[in-house]
């Protein structure tokens, strides 16, 4: 009877401990389901914002890498002196405009 009687005052004594567990269960429920979405979508947005950075640079350096290549070449041809960079210029506006006019062509369609 002594020992029934201990335990039922052990689990009185406990129940600050036990309603701080629950409400912390509630509390880690509500904040999984409200700011984890929102840190993953930040997250993902951050990556994405890296990407794309990321791409831009390399965009460029590749565009820069291919007038230089064409400014190279170019200097084959006997009507361009070596280190006129005029006709790579002209190709690469050439090439340009015609995929400007093609997307300009699918626009309207």
């Amino acid at each position: 009877m002594s020992d029934d009687l201990s335990s039922t005052s052990a689990a009185a004594d406990d129940w600050p401990a036990r309603l701080t567990q629950t409400l912390v269960g509630y509390v880690d429920t509500v904040r999984s389901k409200t700011t984890g979405n929102v840190l993953d979508k930040s997250r993902l947005l951050v990556y994405l914002l890296a990407a794309a950075l990321i791409g831009a640079v390399a965009a460029l350096l590749l565009l820069i890498l291919l007038v230089r290549l064409l400014v190279s070449l170019t200097a084959l041809f006997p009507i361009v002196d070596e280190g006129e960079s005029w006709a790579a210029y002209l190709f690469l506006g050439l090439v340009f405009i015609l995929l400007g006019a093609m997307s300009w062509r699918k626009k309207g369609a």
